[in-house]
């Protein structure tokens, strides 16, 4: 408990010293190319797609002569289309690997965003998860040894109920995220596959007896900031407990889950930076210019959409790179 104190009392210090988010005059205020013209194609993560989606309607809005299209995938198949020449930039949910890094791909960050362990709320078992939640050796368990569990058996209780357990397709950035919460790799994870956050809150949904995992911001409803219908965010056991102490407690609204990513409530194998990668540091002037709007007045619609905006120093990082 300590330990989580010292995240505590640091984060609260970070939190309230950090200046302000840089104003969006000192990116607006470079100059805008005039008449502005051409397309370009951008493939990737599903986390990303809902506002990369956004930003690409309202850049176009601006300036009619440009073309953009989006294409949600996974990570994986973004890089792939990036590497192969398929796409132009690519969005990505996951770390590069030394291979990807290697072959020249550039990133800029966009966004901060967390991965959760998603149940039905209408679990028979709901009360005795948010009491004692579960430990990571559990979800071990559960995602990894192919075996079919019950709920009695990773709450320590009677119940009879077989665990659901549904996956993402290998190659998602969530996936990969929280594979590395497992200390395994995304190869190693078992259950049902399900494509995309939104196919597996659906799932979540109909099933009261499923296990899952999901990008925070498709868990709530962006513009209410509540949990979905029927959704509820599994507490992590991190101290082996079987009790759920109070930097434990799931978060109940998305403020509440960008703040602990803010805060280091939140497990940090759980968090990421969501990128946007092109191959090189881009030098097409559309391209250019449609990154500097992402990081500028684009960032505005990063909370808007339901993701957790960078900092000052991150924000200041992305723009210099492109200069």
């Amino acid at each position: 408990m300590k330990r989580y104190l010292g995240f505590i009392i640091l984060g609260i210090a970070f939190s309230c010293n950090s200046p302000k988010p840089p104003s969006m005059d000192s990116a607006a205020s470079e100059s805008v190319p005039e008449n502005l013209k051409g397309s370009f194609s951008i493939s990737g993560a599903y986390a990303l797609y809902p506002l990369v989606n956004h930003l690409a309607e309202q850049f176009m809005a601006v300036h009619p002569d440009v073309k953009i299209e989006v294409t949600r995938v996974s990570s994986g198949e973004g890089l792939a289309d990036l590497l192969s020449g398929n796409c132009h930039l690519a969005m990505i949910s996951r770390a590069l690997t030394d291979e990807e890094t290697t072959a020249g791909i550039w990133v800029i960050p966009l966004a901060k965003d967390g991965v959760a362990p998603v149940v039905n709320q209408r679990n028979p078992n709901i009360q005795k998860i948010l009491d004692q939640g579960i430990s990571p050796d559990e979800f071990m368990q559960v995602f990894t040894s192919g075996k079919q569990m019950t709920w009695g058996e990773i709450l320590a209780s009677d119940s009879k109920d077989k665990i659901s357990v549904l996956t993402r397709e290998e190659g998602a950035g969530a996936s990969d995220v929280w594979a590395s919460f497992l200390y395994k790799k995304a190869s190693d994870l078992k259950g049902r596959i399900v494509e995309g956050d939104e196919e597996m809150i659906r799932r979540i949904q109909e099933d009261p007896l499923a296990l899952g995992f999901c990008n925070f911001s498709y868990a709530f409803d962006v513009a209410s900031g509540e949990r979905k219908e029927d959704i509820q965010i599994v507490p992590c056991d991190l101290d082996f407990d079987d009790k759920i102490d109070r930097v434990e407690v799931p978060f109940r609204t998305l403020e509440e889950g960008h703040r602990s990513l803010w805060l280091g409530f939140y497990p940090d194998l759980l968090c990421r930076e969501l990128t946007i990668g092109s191959m090189g540091k881009p030098s097409d002037p559309v391209i250019v210019e449609f990154l500097r709007y992402a990081l500028g007045d684009g960032q505005a619609e990063v909370k808007k959409s339901g993701y957790c905006p960078l900092n000052n120093v991150y924000l200041q990082y992305a723009r210099n790179s492109l200069k």
